[in-house]
């Protein structure tokens, strides 16, 4: 797996957003990465006033003037990481895009705005389409994570979740890189979906328990072929059963979880609107930064 070079933590410069920077940072430092802090002046606003055709150097110039400061002081708790500001003028999915490339970034550090009501069930349209459409890694920080929680955010536990798909087999390599770099616990976790727990509960009363525990055992095992031999010792493998989103965000409040890593299902955009990926789920409940791997990405 390649070294992460650089950390690419967008921001729209919001309450919200802000409180992606410092997990941003954190994680540069401790992946020995920059960090680069992306601003994108969104041309759908900016548009109507003519100002990005008359100037936009100069626009671009007063916002970096006025945004440089408000991300040195969000930074200045932390001590020793390398960043940089980046100021852009276009639609924000694609600007995005451009700065990663640009910047030979391998992962992407960008935040959820926290909202009520059935808005809080979509995620924003840029951070949809980055998730999937963007080639490295995307971590997504939930905008309702306290500011106090989101300055002091350090890795000290990771969960990997795993349904053995490609995506998650993925997604796990790039927890173990984590877990070796923040010296952090680790949980490796899959989960028996009510699909499977119903096929269980139709058979022969007196056979449920020994195919569920079979199930179980079963599960346990592939689980532990998957972790590397020099993580063993700091690594706990769990089977969890129910509605995946439901049973991770459960279990990561009960075991104080800094960190979720999984892989990301191709899905059409109808079937996520109206259904939602496990990943989706997760970070509507807002109480994890969420890692979302997906297949096609080439730098993992």
């Amino acid at each position: 797996m390649s070294k992460i070079k650089a950390v690419v933590c967008a921001t729209d410069l919001s309450e919200d957003s802000n409180k992606a920077i410092p997990l941003a940072a954190h994680i540069a430092l401790g992946l020995d990465a920059k960090l680069v802090v992306a601003h994108i002046i969104d041309l759908p606003a900016v548009a109507p006033y003519g100002e990005t055709m008359i100037d936009p150097q100069g626009l671009r110039s007063r916002v970096e003037q006025s945004t440089k400061p408000q991300v040195a002081d969000i930074l200045s708790h932390i001590d020793g990481v390398d960043w940089e500001l980046s100021i852009s003028i276009g639609y924000p999915a694609k600007e995005i895009q451009q700065i990663v490339q640009e910047h030979s970034a391998g992962l992407l550090v960008a935040a959820t705005r926290a909202r009520s009501g059935f808005q809080r069930f979509l995620l924003g349209s840029v951070t949809r389409k980055l998730m999937f459409t963007l080639n490295i890694p995307l971590m997504i920080v939930p905008g309702g994570l306290s500011t106090h929680r989101s300055v002091l955010q350090k890795i000290d536990s990771i969960l990997i979740a795993s349904d053995f798909s490609t995506d998650s087999e993925i997604a796990a390599q790039l927890g173990f890189q984590f877990a070796r770099a923040f010296s952090a616990q680790l949980t490796l976790a899959t989960v028996i979906e009510q699909g499977q727990l119903d096929q269980i509960l139709t058979m022969d009363p007196q056979k449920e328990r020994a195919v569920a525990d079979k199930l179980v055992i079963d599960l346990t095992d592939k689980l532990n072929g998957m972790v590397p031999q020099d993580l063993k010792s700091v690594t706990k493998v769990v089977v969890l059963a129910g509605q995946p989103h439901d049973e991770l965000n459960k279990y990561s409040i009960l075991n104080h979880i800094d960190l979720i890593v999984m892989g990301i299902h191709g899905r059409g955009f109808i079937e996520n609107i109206m259904v939602g990926s496990t990943t989706d789920r997760l970070v509507r409940l807002g109480q994890f930064p969420v890692l979302a791997v997906r297949t096609e990405n080439p730098n993992v």
